[in-house]
């Protein structure tokens, strides 16, 4: 499956760049042009300010330049310690009779740009005429090595009568968030035929860049030039030029492989395979919903690719290592959107994400201590170090939830993948975020008392005991052998006991009013109102007391969840993009067909809608591992291994889905399961018994059998 640009349009520039960014989970590069746009400069100055980011406004450009390797920060003056956009090494531009080509200025018809999503490989084909008349078939191709992480091959060919100019090089006049991260920089030849591009960020890390040519008979011209270094040849067409540019940095666990006596074609090869070898543990099947596939295989993409194998001192950032919006920084997203697509998928890969929590407990404790607290506390915003970024004190403050959020995520781990898990270095987390919320709880009349928090309802900043962060912060004690007070920390209802309230006092805010001042629903309520109006008002952000029963489905009956349904939907403005995900699993344990439908397809869509922006600031990735959340738990009905110990399953299908089919590792068992109108076939592709429960018909299924299941 391919995502396609057959015209190139300025407006929507910005979300392919995004939506065709290519990575190896080590280096990571936005979709941007090779020969780059006119007017569209990468080193301007400006000062950004710590904002609410689902309602900053970024500025206007025509293009964004994107490299990035996930664990490198630097120092921003206002916004602390941000991803570094790093040097833009994929220059790679044609010159005919001295035009350049630009896809702003220049003549070009049957344009066609596309990313192949099971092969990472992102190729464009145009024909340019230029101003002398002449006509050039123009292809260009690129990928960024699964099996050698460092390295990404580019091609150009060129077709036609004459000669070309090609230029091709390394620049390094970047700037992120408006700022300047490189305090040293040199950009030399490497050789005849290449460009060395060498940069110390404000955080003394050094990351080095080596991008070498070929082409027949070309004898290339190196031009250097403050932050920039450029190769440049004469070719007869037709020609193909080949690109290799070899990324490290002084933070690498590894070196990179040589493959100099490999062709374009046998690199091409082996890193196609480990990306057959990825769809093959993780593809979701839908029949009878194009769309709806082809988002799906997109966000699979994107969770696939942005994954940094086998390093657990980082995790993956909020923008999916698509854009620097959110500083590349780590949130509660990784516990509740990403975890469970890898437990379910490539437990191998989940274990990254704990072990991140893990070895980022010293900065976790050292985040305690400045607030004046025992044990640990985690980052709303994260590091690679586990410590506070979030420049907004609402969230950085109050938002405390996340810290329940990472024992949530470990307890998850240990009982999907591996039972031990908590009684090894997971212990010590337990025991320290703990001790946190001991000192963190202030008890009135002998009982225990979560203040001035902020739930996933960003809306409401500084609340008393809200009952979501109440219940993960009761489930972590728990854990840790405080069953007492966990068990005593207080989760408010109605005077019939139906209602959950998000928060003590909720049903005294005032009505938000969306009719009156919600006037432009194409952008969200936060960019109507004023911030005052926001935080004394009913409306949330996303699911907040929704949230609490996705996550604790079986504390809840049904009766709770829809009354809780038919209370909060009215003041959700959906202005996250976490929300619609967990509204839609919820409608589908309700049985609400329609709402889980609509809900679905704000999901599914979020990054493909280029008419509002996309992924124009990078990918939604926590949306992306929703979507995968959406299709297994929620229309699938799969129950997770917190509180299953056999593979659970309650499909409801949409009407217009033919076939759901997924793999799913349950407990260390690998399976299959195939889902139509007629019934549920699940395959035990293991070598132990599979125990499965399918709509309250419970079977154990043997080794390498399959069972089928009616509707």
């Amino acid at each position: 499956m391919k995502l396609v640009e057959t015209t190139f349009q300025e407006q929507t520039a910005l979300a392919y760049e995004g939506l065709f960014t290519q990575g190896s989970g080590y280096l990571h590069i936005r979709g941007s042009l090779e020969e780059h746009l006119s007017d569209a400069p990468q080193n301007t100055r400006y000062l950004r300010l710590p904002a609410n980011v689902t309602a900053e406004k970024f500025a206007a450009r025509g293009a964004k330049w994107g490299t990035y390797v996930p664990g490198i920060f630097g120092q921003h003056p206002l916004l602390n310690r941000e991803m570094v956009n790093l040097p833009w090494f994929l220059g790679l531009a044609p010159i005919v009779d001295g035009e350049r080509l630009d896809m702003r200025r220049s003549n070009v018809s049957d344009y066609r740009r596309a990313l192949n999503l099971r092969t990472a490989t992102l190729e464009r084909t145009l024909v340019w005429q230029t101003r002398s008349g002449r006509r050039i078939a123009v292809r260009f191709e690129r990928f960024v090595s699964a099996a050698r992480p460092h390295l990404c091959v580019q091609r150009l060919t060129l077709t036609g009568a004459g000669v070309a100019e090609i230029e091709a090089g390394i620049e390094a006049d970047v700037l992120t968030s408006g700022h300047d991260h490189f305090k040293s920089v040199s950009v030399t030849t490497a050789g005849t035929d290449g460009v060395r591009c060498r940069v110390v960020t404000d955080c003394d890390t050094e990351v080095q860049m080596v991008a070498r040519l070929r082409a027949n008979g070309a004898k290339w011209q190196f031009i250097g030039e403050p932050r920039r270094g450029t190769l440049r040849c004469q070719c007869q067409l037709p020609v193909t030029i080949e690109k290799r540019t070899v990324v490290t940095t002084s933070r690498d666990l590894d070196k990179p492989q040589e493959a100099e006596e490999l062709s374009f074609e046998q690199l091409h090869t082996e890193h196609a395979a480990v990306w057959a070898e990825r769809w093959e543990k993780s593809e979701v099947v839908i029949e009878g919903d194009e769309s709806g596939s082809r988002a799906m295989m997109t966000s699979l993409y994107h969770l696939l690719r942005c994954h940094v194998t086998n390093d657990p001192r980082v995790t993956i950032d909020a923008k999916g290592y698509a854009g620097d919006a959110y500083f590349g920084r780590f949130f509660w997203d990784t516990e509740m959107y990403l975890l469970p697509f890898y437990l379910y998928t490539d437990p191998a890969r989940a274990k990254t994400f704990v072990d991140f929590r893990v070895q980022a407990l010293p900065g976790a404790m050292a985040n305690a201590k400045e607030y004046g607290y025992r044990g640990a506390r985690y980052p709303w915003e994260s590091d690679e170090v586990g410590r506070e970024q979030c420049p907004s004190w609402q969230y950085r403050d109050h938002e405390v939830h996340v810290t329940a959020d990472v024992v949530y995520g470990l307890a998850h781990y240990a009982r999907a993948v591996d039972p031990t898990y908590l009684q090894g270095p997971a212990a010590q987390v337990l025991a320290e975020t703990a001790r946190y919320w001991l000192d963190r709880i202030t008890f009135r009349d002998g009982q225990p008392h979560l203040l001035g928090v902020m739930g996933p309802n960003e809306y409401a900043p500084i609340t008393h005991n809200n009952a979501y962060t109440n219940r993960l912060v009761a489930f972590a004690l728990s854990l840790a052998g405080e069953g007492a007070v966990a068990k005593a920390l207080p989760i408010y209802r109605s005077t019939d006991g139906l209602l959950v309230w998000q928060c003590e006092g909720f049903d005294e805010l005032a009505e938000p009013e969306f009719d009156k001042l919600w006037t432009n629903r194409q952008t969200g309520y936060a960019g109507n109102v004023s911030q005052e109006r926001l935080y004394r008002s009913k409306a949330l952000k996303q699911a907040d007391v929704l949230m609490l029963m996705l996550l604790f489905p079986h504390e809840f009956s049904d009766a709770e969840v829809r009354r809780a349904w038919d209370y909060y939907l009215p003041y959700t403005t959906h202005d996250s993009s976490l929300s619609a995900g967990a509204h839609a699993i919820v409608a589908c344990r309700l049985g609400l067909a329609r709402e889980a439908w609509q809900f679905w397809e704000m999901t599914a869509g979020l990054d493909l809608d280029l008419a509002h922006g996309g992924a124009a600031q990078g990918i939604h990735i926590a949306n992306a591992g929703a979507s995968w959340l959406v299709a297994v738990l929620g229309f699938a009905g799969m129950g997770t291994a917190l509180w299953h110990d056999a593979l659970t399953l309650r499909p409801r299908l949409p009407e217009r889905w033919k076939r759901l089919a997924f793999p799913v590792v349950w407990k260390g068992c690998a399976a299959a399961v195939d889902i139509s109108p007629a019934g549920t076939t699940i395959t035990n592709r293991g070598s132990q018994p599979l125990p499965v429960n399918v709509n309250g018909t419970a079977r154990t299924i043997a080794p390498n059998a399959k069972e089928t299941f009616p509707s």
